[in-house]
């Protein structure tokens, strides 16, 4: 849990709901392919570390990511980075947008569990924020149901079966719905992040997981 103390008043986050960490680690045993991240009663690990440790398939998004370049090559994907909206199709094999956005290579599952790879955001001000929502929308599973990304309804995140259903379960169990299951889980504002510009003064609790 992080709590921030600012100006009188006190802002916290990432604190777990009342027996969560049991019930994340149901979760995920509950599902065949996330239940070797579950490491006894002692932690789970993210997915794309699983994929590294050779306990998570490396193709596990594969299908859904095929569906999306599928998808992308006949119906425009439109992402809207606040400043502005980018439009973009498949073609040729890669996705690519308008207004100087780098085209995006087909990613593969490694890529959209780290949003790396494929899926790298440079800190540019054009590409990054839509590699940004992009992974985010494939974390969530949300690239097939809307044509405007970044989705804002958490309702409609983690209903395909092919999703982050590890970052699925630490929003489920969390008191106020935002944890950090990838590395784009701020688009939309669903990270476990507090910002203030006049803080005066901040403190960090270390609670048992």
């Amino acid at each position: 849990m992080i709590w921030l103390y600012v100006v009188g008043t006190d802002l916290t986050t990432g604190r777990l709901a009342a027996g969560g960490r049991a019930a994340v680690f149901d979760a995920l045993r509950a599902h065949p392919t996330f239940a070797p991240l579950v490491v006894g009663d002692t932690r789970v690990i993210a997915p794309g570390h699983g994929l590294e440790a050779g306990v998570f398939p490396a193709s596990y998004y594969d299908g859904y990511i095929d569906a999306v370049w599928r998808q992308a090559a006949t119906r425009p994907l439109t992402v809207d980075i606040g400043t502005r909206t980018h439009t973009g199709t498949v073609n040729g094999g890669l996705l690519r947008f308008d207004g100087g956005v780098a085209p995006f290579a087909r990613p593969s599952t490694r890529d959209v569990l780290f949003c790396d790879g494929a899926l790298a955001a440079p800190n540019d001000g054009v590409t990054g924020p839509v590699a940004a929502v992009l992974g985010a929308g494939f974390n969530r599973s949300t690239l097939l149901t809307q044509a405007v990304q970044p989705a804002t309804d958490p309702a409609g995140f983690y209903r395909d079966p092919t999703t982050n259903h590890y970052a699925r379960a630490l929003h489920e169990h969390t008191e106020d719905g935002r944890a950090y299951g990838f590395a784009f889980d701020d688009v939309a504002g669903f990270a476990s992040y507090i910002q203030d510009t006049a803080p005066t003064s901040a403190a960090l609790w270390l609670t048992p997981f």
